[in-house]
C-alpha cells in the first residue's frame, strides 16, 4: 500500500504543483487586507473539492475568516490537526521580481510566486496528502483536522478567540505546524517550538510642531531623547535591562543541551550570507546556535522621524517612532513583561513615552521526546535517506502556543519547502521534488506515529 501511495503523489506531482499555483493567483495580502475574503472562499472551495466537510468561523467585521474542515478515519481513533494559513506578506519590492509574484510561474523544476512556499505550498501539501489517501485508501489512516488562518502574517491576532471560543473542534492528539522542509545538505529539519514575542512601537513626542533645527540650544529634541531611552533597554553584553526579565527563564535539560550541541550550524556561511563580520558580541559560532534558540532578544525593527529625503533639511523633529520586536522564550509571560517594560520606563523618567502594543505572543515548544516528535524525525530519515536535523526551537514567532498551552498538544514543524525558497522575498520559490518528498514526510510520519 506504500508503494502505491508514494505513486500516487508522484504520478500527480504536476496536477499538485498546478494547485498550488492556483490558489497563490489570487492575491491574500493580510498587512493590507487585500483579497482575504476572495482567498478564504477559494482555499474552502479546495478543501470541498478534496472531500473536507468545512466551517467557516468568523469574528468582528474586518477579521480574516477561519476555516476549519475535517474528515474521519475507522483505523484509528487518533486525531491529527494540521494548521496552517493562506495570508502572504506583502509583494514589494516589485522591481526584482523575475515573474508577476500573484501569476506563478514555473522555471527549471521551481514554481516562482508570492506564498508558493509561505505559506499556500505547504498548505495545498496537506490537501493533496488527504487526497491521495483517499485514492489510495480510500479514507484517512485517522481523524484528520485542519485549521487555515487568514492572519498569520499579521501576528495571528484573532486565533486565540476562535480556538477557545470553538474549543471542541480543535481538540486533537498531535498538531503538523505551517511550514518545514530540509537544510542546505537535504536533511530533514524537524522543527519543535517557536520563540515568543511582544511587538510594539515607541512613540516620543517632544514638541507639538516641528521646529526650525537652530532651536535645538534651547528646545528639546525627541530623537535624542529616544536614543538614551534605547541605551537604557539593553546593554552592551546583549541583556534585557529591565528588572526580573529573565526570572522565569529556564535552563535547558541535558537532553536539550545535546539537542541544541547536535545541530549543525554552519557559523561561517551563516555570517557570509548577511555580510556580517562577526557573530553580535563577539560569541562564537557555538553560542550563536544556542542564542537563537533559547536567547530574549530587544531588537530595533524600524526608527523614523524628521526629514530624510535627497538634500538638506534644517528641522528638529516633533517626535519620533520606534517599532521593537523583544523575542521571548517558555516560561516568559508577555503580559507580565509588558507590565514590567512600563514600569522600567516610568522609573527611568520616560512615563510619557507611548507604548503601543500590536502583537503577543508566549513561546512554545514540545518535548524532544514526545512519541509524535520521534515519529516525525524517523518519518525524515526514512523518506530522505539523511539523519533529521532537530531544532529545539526556531529563532522567530508563530502561534504555536494556542494548541500547545491550551491543549497540551504535541507540534511538530515539517514540509516541503526548500532552504532557498526566499520567504517574504521577491522570487519565492518551492522545489517540485522537495515538494513531493514533503508529502511522503508527512505521511510516513503520520504511519510511524500510529504505529505506535
Amino acid at each position: 500500500m506504500r508503494e502505491k501511495f508514494e505513486r500516487y503523489v508522484h504520478d500527480n506531482l504536476n496536477k499538485f504543483a498546478k494547485e498550488v499555483a492556483r490558489l497563490a493567483s489570487q492575491p491574500s495580502v493580510s498587512a493590507r487586507k487585500e483579497g482575504i475574503e476572495e482567498c478564504a472562499i477559494l482555499v474552502e472551495k479546495m478543501m470541498r473539492e478534496v472531500g473536507i466537510q468545512t466551517r467557516v468561523l468568523r469574528g468582528a467585521e474586518g477579521v480574516a475568516p477561519l476555516l476549519y474542515g475535517e474528515m474521519k478515519g475507522s483505523d484509528s481513533n487518533k486525531t491529527i490537526l494540521f494548521y496552517n494559513h493562506y495570508d502572504v506578506q506583502p509583494e514589494e519590492p516589485l522591481d526584482l521580481w523575475k515573474s508577476p509574484p500573484f501569476k506563478p510561474e514555473f522555471r527549471e523544476g521551481r514554481l516562482y510566486g508570492r506564498g508558493v512556499s509561505d505559506d499556500k505550498g505547504e498548505l495545498v501539501s496537506r490537501l493533496k496528502l488527504l487526497e491521495s489517501y483517499l485514492k489510495v485508501n480510500g479514507e484517512p489512516p485517522c481523524n484528520l483536522k485542519f485549521c487555515f488562518e487568514g492572519e498569520e502574517e499579521v501576528g495571528s491576532v484573532h486565533l486565540d478567540d476562535y480556538v477557545s471560543q470553538n474549543q471542541e473542534l480543535f481538540r486533537a492528539d498531535a498538531v503538523f505546524w505551517e511550514w518545514g522542509g530540509v537544510d542546505d545538505q537535504g536533511r530533514p529539519i524537524v522543527g519543535l517550538g517557536v520563540k515568543g514575542m511582544i511587538y510594539l512601537e515607541l512613540v516620543l513626542k517632544s514638541l507639538s510642531i516641528d521646529a526650525h533645527s537652530s532651536y535645538a540650544a534651547a528646545l528639546p529634541s525627541a530623537p535624542w531623547r529616544l536614543i538614551r531611552l534605547l541605551n537604557l533597554i539593553k546593554d552592551e553584553n546583549e541583556r534585557v535591562s529591565v528588572p526580573g526579565w529573565y526570572d522565569k527563564v529556564e535552563n535547558l535539560t541535558e537532553e536539550e543541551e545535546r539537542v541544541l550541541e547536535e545541530e549543525p550550524f554552519d557559523g561561517e556561511s551563516f555570517k557570509r550570507y548577511y555580510g556580517a563580520q562577526s557573530f553580535v558580541g563577539g560569541i562564537t559560532a557555538s553560542q550563536a546556535r544556542k542564542a537563537l534558540a533559547r536567547r530574549p532578544t530587544a531588537n530595533i525593527a524600524g526608527i523614523w522621524a524628521g526629514y530624510t529625503g535627497p538634500g538638506s533639511k534644517t528641522v528638529l523633529p516633533k517626535e519620533i517612532h520606534c517599532k521593537m520586536d523583544l523575542r521571548l522564550v517558555p516560561m516568559q509571560d508577555p503580559d507580565e513583561l509588558l507590565g514590567r517594560l512600563r514600569d522600567f520606563l516610568k522609573e527611568k523618567g520616560f512615563g510619557d513615552v507611548s507604548v503601543e502594543v500590536e502583537t503577543m505572543e508566549p513561546a512554545a515548544r514540545t518535548s524532544f521526546r514526545d512519541p509524535f516528535a520521534q515519529a516525525s524525525i524517523r518519518g525524515g530519515e526514512s523518506v530522505f535517506g539523511k539523519k533529521s536535523v532537530v531544532r529545539l526551537s526556531e529563532p522567530g514567532t508563530g502561534p504555536l502556543y494556542v494548541f500547545t498551552q491550551r491543549y497540551k498538544i504535541p507540534a511538530v514543524s515539517i514540509g516541503v519547502s526548500p532552504p532557498d525558497n526566499a520567504i517574504h522575498a521577491p522570487n519565492e520559490s518551492i522545489r517540485l521534488d522537495l515538494f513531493e518528498k514533503g508529502i511522503l514526510w508527512l505521511a510516513e510520519s503520520t504511519r510511524t506515529y500510529l504505529a505506535g
